[in-house]
This record gives C-alpha cells, sequence and structure tokens, in this order.
C-alpha cells in the first residue's frame, strides 16, 4: 500500500512538471519578439554610372620661343604662381641684338638705292619724254627701280622678322596658372624647330582640373553635359568633391567602342593634383520628395514588407520604385505613418506578435 501511494505521488509530480513545461512553452511563444521599425522617410535617391580615370591640368602650356636660341634667363620655378602676361623666361639676346644691326643696316643700304633707283628713273622719264633715249633704255632704268624696291621690302622684312624674334624673346604666361616643371637650366641651347618636346618650363592652370572617363556604349546615352558627379581623389582619401560633365564625344574609340567623357571639378585651393587617380560617379537619375525605407525591410521576392499594426507584424505587398545600394523608393502599398519592420524580419511570420526598442521604453 505505501509502494502505491508513492508511485501515484511520483506520477502527480511528473505531471505537475510537465504542465508547468506546456505554460512556460505557449507563454514564449506569445511573448512579442523585439524588432526594429521605421516610418518611410521623405528624402532623394540618385543612381551613378562608377568609372575611373586620371586627373588632369584644365589648361596646359609649354613655354618654348619661337626661334632658336640659347635660354638666357628662367624668372620662375617650379611650384610659382603666374599671372597672365607675366615674364617667365627670356633667350640671350646678344645673338638678337646683332642680328637686329645687321638688318637695320641692310634696310638702310636697301633704301639708298631705291632712292637713286627712283631718282634715275625719273630722269631717264624725262629725257624719253624728250626723245633723248630710246624706250629700251627706259625700260632698263624701270627695271632697276623695280629691282631695289624688291630688295628695300625683301630687308625691311628681314628685320621684321629679326624684332619679332627679339620681342618674342621675353616669354609670358599666356594664362593664369602655376609652373610645374623647370625642363631646362639657363644657357642651354632650344631649338623649337627640332620638336621632341623641349619646352623652358610646363605651365598649368589648376584652377579647374578635368578627368577623362570612357562610357560603354550602352551608358553614353544617359550622360548629358552638365550631369552633377561625385569624384574621390586617391591622393586625398575620405573627401569627395562635387564635379559636372563637361564634355562627351558623339564617335566611339574605333578600338576600344567606348566613349570619352570629360568631367570638370573647381579647384580653387589647388588641392587636387594633376596625375592622380580619379573614381567619378555620374548622377545619371535622380529623384526627389519621395518615401525611402532601407532595402533589409525587404522580404524574399522583393515585393513584400512587415507593417506593424496594432503591435502585430503585418504582410503587405508594396511597389518598389527607384533603388540603389541601400535604399528604395516606396511607389505604394505604404503609408508615412506606417511603421515598417527593417531589422529582426528574417523568418518573422505575419501574425507574429513584435515590439520595437522604442516600445519596451
Amino acid at each position: 500500500m505505501k509502494k502505491i501511494s508513492i508511485a501515484l505521488l511520483m506520477v502527480f509530480v511528473i505531471a505537475l512538471s510537465f504542465c508547468a513545461k506546456k505554460q512556460e512553452a505557449v507563454e514564449r511563444q506569445q511573448k512579442p519578439l523585439l524588432v526594429k521599425a521605421e516610418r518611410p522617410q521623405q528624402g532623394t535617391l540618385a543612381k551613378y554610372f562608377n568609372y575611373k580615370g586620371t586627373v588632369s591640368a584644365w589648361k596646359t602650356a609649354n613655354i618654348v620661343p619661337d626661334t632658336s636660341g640659347r635660354v638666357g634667363r628662367i624668372l620662375k620655378k617650379q611650384g610659382d604662381k603666374v599671372a597672365q602676361g607675366e615674364l617667365l623666361a627670356t633667350l640671350d639676346m646678344t645673338s638678337l641684338e646683332l642680328q637686329q644691326k645687321q638688318a637695320r643696316a641692310a634696310v638702310a643700304v636697301a633704301g639708298t638705292a631705291y632712292q637713286n633707283a627712283r631718282l634715275n628713273e625719273e630722269r631717264m622719264k624725262k629725257m624719253l619724254e624728250n626723245k633723248a633715249i630710246s624706250a629700251m633704255q627706259y625700260e632698263s632704268t624701270k627695271l632697276a627701280l623695280d629691282a631695289a624696291d624688291t630688295q628695300l621690302k625683301s630687308a625691311k622684312a628681314t628685320l621684321d622678322l629679326v624684332d619679332y624674334t627679339a620681342r618674342n624673346a621675353a616669354m609670358r604666361a599666356p594664362f593664369a596658372g602655376i609652373i610645374a616643371a623647370k625642363n631646362m637650366e639657363e644657357g642651354d641651347m632650344i631649338n623649337p624647330m627640332m620638336g621632341m618636346g623641349q619646352s623652358i618650363l610646363t605651365l598649368m592652370d589648376l584652377s579647374r582640373v578635368k578627368v577623362t572617363v570612357e562610357a560603354p556604349a550602352e551608358e553614353i546615352e544617359l550622360i548629358r553635359v552638365g550631369q552633377k558627379c561625385r569624384v574621390g581623389i586617391a591622393s586625398r582619401p575620405g573627401e569627395v568633391f562635387a564635379g559636372e560633365v563637361y564634355s562627351k564625344n558623339l564617335a566611339a574609340d574605333p578600338l576600344s567602342k567606348t566613349f570619352k567623357v570629360e568631367v570638370k571639378i573647381d579647384n580653387p585651393e589647388m588641392r587636387i593634383k594633376a596625375g592622380v587617380y580619379a573614381d567619378v560617379s555620374i548622377e545619371y537619375i535622380r529623384k526627389e520628395n519621395i518615401f525611402l525605407l532601407p532595402l533589409t525591410a525587404l522580404l524574399a521576392g522583393d515585393r513584400e514588407v512587415l507593417v506593424i499594426e496594432n503591435g502585430v507584424a503585418r504582410k503587405r505587398a508594396v511597389t518598389v520604385g527607384l533603388q540603389n545600394g541601400t535604399r528604395f523608393e516606396v511607389a505604394a502599398g505604404v503609408g508615412p505613418d506606417e511603421r515598417v519592420v527593417v531589422e529582426g524580419n528574417y523568418d518573422l511570420k505575419d501574425g507574429t506578435a513584435v515590439v520595437t526598442a522604442g516600445d519596451q521604453e
């Protein structure tokens, strides 16, 4: 009898324990799950084409004389800022000054010869009128005058050329900028006619810079002059510069089949240097005053979200408009005052009780 009582007591204890665990499981199922929710926020969404390129100066000029000669003075060094028209360098004037003297003397001699020929022609003309000479003799005098006139004009042209060379021996800045490189030393010989890229100085306008990128055919039609850009510079990590599409080619490169697009960036403080790599994002579509939610709010299939209604998560069909890598446009399906689950919605079933961090507080 005693054994039966003990057995009944054990069965009773086990039954109580089972009921307690079952009740605990039910309570746990009914306990609201913690989620994060947001209301659609009004804002702007843009999409970009991303390219890589190299920064170049807005304008570049190689400072060279118009004629060959020896470099006389170099008045600027690398890094100097210069104004438009400022004197940068000169050729050695010793040879040019001698050429000027020679050319002026040649003009004087030719001028005297011309005057003599003109006076002789006038005398011979009167003699022809008086029939003191033949027409052939007068023609000979006329030809001598024409020759003297040609000789004088040639001497004057030579002097003009030498004077022009002397004036341009003083090399001035064609635009305001900064001396990017000093390529020669005083006393070096320079002959621009030889080519080979010889220059005394290199002048750059860095108040604006440009980046040339290559766009594929399927993107070029969406790129327009004046479109806004975001530009990241390799030498200035963490900074984003505002740019603008300045020009685009209308014909594709025959080899790459891509189109060159030029982006300009204002650079008044010259923080951006020429020759560095750049990441260019060209904004090709932009929508303002639209309602946005994080992409994490979308359930599998990207056509539904979970909206909190009276403490319960309810599935709701949503129309997704424009989207980028983090947010999407709520085109329809959710009102601006409704709360949408953006975190904790993974495997969350329709009708589950939920609570947000704000509700807990």
